[in-house]
């Protein structure tokens, strides 16, 4: 008892304070922000804006979402992390998870945004609704990927050729489904929807690298991040608000964030 209460304290003393943690997570959704925004960035310019001014208002537009986005994307990870801790050996059942969440999670998302777009004619509710469904979504599939990775780990232990069939046979319907998804869907794509889904991937991969756990003890993060954001914030909504060329330009090449922008104004009013 004296030992375990001894270790619980000093995981506690370990623990950075709320305060450290907030900040650190700040700092990593600007980041993530500015990261994920980038090829929007590139296109916004060629509307018109610089390049510059382009890249920090489209980042001012995504930091709010990402400060909701980066710890609901932890608890993805955390569950993704525990999907079977052990030796190398289990690194069949563990791709396995990882693969059948990746893709499960990107076919969801492609399909329940060809149902918002036919059924959702206000596009700032479709966004809202879209980005909230789909983060619930990457927490229920990642602890439905860790019980996969668990159930193909007991059936490899008892009868290994069985276990590891199910495991390749999982990796290979998974791929499968969205490849015929991604087949089936990209060439009835227009150009909004082609820049909606670049724009969607590109903030799903910084969100995935800038969620990670290692920084949220980073110090840089945790004393800039804050300041970093509010400056984002502000420079976008000058931006906007000044700029006759943003708003226009945004509407024609950047629709996710274009989106974002109807849900702030519509919180506005």
């Amino acid at each position: 008892m004296d030992e375990q209460k001894k270790a619980e304290k000093e995981t506690h003393a370990e623990r950075s304070p709320f305060l450290f943690r907030f900040g650190a997570t700040v700092g990593a959704a600007a980041l993530a922000s500015l990261l994920g925004s980038s090829p929007a960035a590139v296109r916004m310019s060629g509307a018109g804006v610089e390049l510059w001014r382009a890249w920090l208002t489209l980042a001012g537009l995504a930091v709010a979402p990402m400060l909701l986005a980066v710890p609901l994307a932890r608890l993805a990870r955390e569950g993704l992390r525990g999907l079977m801790p052990g030796d190398g050996s289990r690194a069949l059942e563990r791709a396995a998870g990882a693969i059948f969440f990746f893709c499960t999670w990107l076919w969801f998302d492609s399909l329940l945004g060809a149902m918002l777009r036919q059924k959702t004619h206000h596009r700032a509710l479709g966004g809202v609704t879209f980005a909230l469904v789909v983060l619930g979504a990457g927490v229920f599939l990642a602890l439905v990927a860790r019980r996969l990775t668990i159930v193909l780990s007991a059936a490899r232990s008892k009868r290994r050729p069985l276990g590891t069939a199910a495991a390749a046979l999982a990796i290979a319907l998974s791929i499968a489904v969205l490849g015929l998804r991604v087949a089936r869907a990209a060439p009835g794509l227009s150009p909004e929807g082609r820049a909606a889904l670049l724009d969607g991937l590109a903030l799903a991969l910084a969100l995935a690298f800038f969620a990670r756990k290692t920084f949220e003890e980073r110090r840089l993060f945790a004393r800039l991040g804050p300041p970093a954001a509010f400056i984002l914030l502000v420079l976008s909504m000058h931006t906007l608000a000044t700029s006759q060329a943003a708003p226009l330009a945004l509407e024609q090449a950047c629709p996710v964030h274009f989106a974002l922008l109807r849900v702030f104004a519509g919180l506005s009013l």
